[in-house]
């Protein structure tokens, strides 16, 4: 591990983990996580605001760019917006040479499921007047939303996403991977009481397995062909390797890309360490192939 890695596997500790707690009030995640709003932006990128039927949506355009990304935040359902995510998701727009569509759904506990996948569904219908190369790309539990969204449209008539990538997804809100346990001690970033904590709040009177909540246990079938990445520490690695692997008992044309060292959803750090640099080239070649 490069010491600049080691460095900021440390910052991350002090900064992130602490916060990401139950005992921190969910408005209090909110306003530091939208901090990340300060981070100076990629070159080369537009960012306007607009709205899909009525979803506020952050689009941020590179040049040049052919077909758009739909983007759904992480922040276990309950914090996140376009505000944290709109500089990892620039470079990602960049490297795939796809304009990004980051929507702000509707949040837990306020409004709890489905209100994010009734979002995003709107979201990708108002945008198939535009686009018809559409790639579904989440990271966390927008990752989860990806999927789950995937699958809702896959029941659909609506013509179906290019692509998927999903970035250390959430797609099991029980938390019954095996690396909950087996990887809380090295995972700098989440802790599994953050998670379950979360979970609750979204889910709200729904049971945490049904496959809206949780798309691991959906039906897989006609999905995207689909990257998911994923570091080796943390403690949602199981879900990764869960999902690839039930992908790919469904046919899907599926690729699990494991990051030795790396934490969740550390392409956020592109700008600063080469592992997530590779990870951002990475995915931009896939939504470009």
């Amino acid at each position: 591990m490069s010491i600049a890695q080691s460095v900021m596997r440390r910052l991350v500790t002090v900064t992130v983990k602490s916060q990401l707690n139950p005992r921190v009030s969910v408005e209090t995640q909110r306003k530091r996580l939208d901090l990340l709003r300060f981070t100076p932006m990629p070159r080369g990128i537009k960012e306007t605001e607009i709205e899909l039927d009525g979803v506020t949506t952050r689009k941020l355009s590179p040049t040049p760019c052919h077909g758009a990304i739909l983007y759904l935040h992480g922040g276990a359902y309950c914090t996140g917006s376009p505000d944290s995510h709109r500089e990892m998701v620039a470079r990602i727009a960049r490297n795939a040479e796809r304009e990004a569509y980051v929507i702000d759904y509707r949040l837990a506990p306020e409004s709890p499921y489905p209100a994010a996948v009734d979002d995003a569904m709107k979201a990708y219908i108002a945008l198939l007047s535009e686009h018809q190369d559409i790639a579904l790309v989440g990271d966390s539990a927008g990752g989860g939303l990806a999927m789950a969204l995937a699958e809702e449209i896959a029941r659909t008539e609506y013509a179906q996403p290019s692509a998927m990538v999903l970035m250390s997804p959430w797609a099991d809100l029980t938390c019954s991977g095996v690396t909950i346990e087996s990887n809380k001690s090295i995972d700098p970033m989440l802790h599994p009481a953050w998670l379950t904590s979360s979970a609750e709040m979204y889910a709200a009177d729904v049971p945490l397995d049904t496959p809206g909540i949780s798309p691991l246990f959906g039906n897989h079938a006609n999905l995207p062909r689909t990257l998911i990445q994923v570091g080796s520490d943390e403690i949602l690695l199981s879900d990764s390797q869960r999902i690839a692997e039930a992908f790919r008992v469904a046919g899907v044309d599926t690729e699990l890309q494991v990051f030795e060292g790396m934490w969740h959803v550390f392409q956020f750090h592109a700008a600063l360490l080469k592992p997530s640099r590779k990870a951002v080239y990475k995915i931009g070649e896939f939504l470009k192939g």
